[in-house]
């Protein structure tokens, strides 16, 4: 990370950075949903010092393995509303709330410490779109059946579609991210009979491989 004089300098280092990364993706955002993105970043960091929230504590790295790589699957996520499982330090159910303000997201995060950093970040950024619920994903019981789910950093896809099928409506879509295309766990959505998609991200900065699973819940 550069040496900057000031927070400011630094805060408008990573805004600059952000809205090339966002240009480079073609998803489109308001100088609000910027702001938002460095001080979630600059509030990551913080609590990583203590509470180790996730293997990436420095802001350089963070654009492109947690800003830019959530930021990738936006031009897929359709709707009103969007789960999130087990979304960790918030990735990347905030990131796509803080980049979508009509999108109701909510994130289902198991680990007290990782729900609390969501909900202080939530309160800090003042997200009324963006709701945490500390449970696991198969005590999760909602009114209202979700039309996207989605999973960064859960285990399988099929212990991901199994553990939230109570939550997805008919019709909807689950949205795994994978880094490579994870074949043998694709046999399994072909056994249980559920039709996807796969699509490869380019995500700015981020020299790996990075693939988005669409898959169709039954009707």
């Amino acid at each position: 990370m550069n040496d900057f004089q000031t927070k400011q300098e630094q805060h408008a280092y990573l805004a600059g950075r952000i809205k090339s990364g966002l240009d480079t993706l073609d998803v489109s955002y308001g100088e609000e949903a910027i702001d938002k993105l460095v001080v979630f970043m600059e509030l990551l960091a913080e609590w990583n010092k203590t509470h180790n929230l996730t293997a990436v504590d420095d802001l350089e790295e963070m654009l492109s393995v947690h800003i830019f790589d959530c930021a990738s699957i936006r031009p897929y996520v359709k709707g009103a509303s969007l789960l999130d499982v087990g979304s960790g330090a918030g990735l990347p159910g905030m990131i796509l709330a803080i980049l979508s303000p009509a999108l109701a997201v909510t994130s289902v995060e198991a680990r007290n410490k990782k729900a609390q950093f969501q909900m202080y970040a939530a309160n800090k950024l003042q997200l009324k779109n963006f709701t945490v619920e500390n449970v696991r994903i198969e005590d999760f019981h909602p009114k209202e059946k979700f039309g996207m789910i989605t999973a960064r950093a859960f285990s399988s896809i099929e212990n991901f579609v199994n553990g939230s099928r109570g939550a997805i409506a008919p019709n909807g879509r689950w949205l795994a991210m994978k880094g490579v295309v994870p074949k043998e766990e694709l046999k399994v959505l072909k056994k249980l009979n559920l039709k996807f998609d796969t699509f490869a991200l380019k995500v700015p900065e981020l020299d790996a491989q990075r693939n988005l699973i669409v898959i169709s819940a039954p009707k």
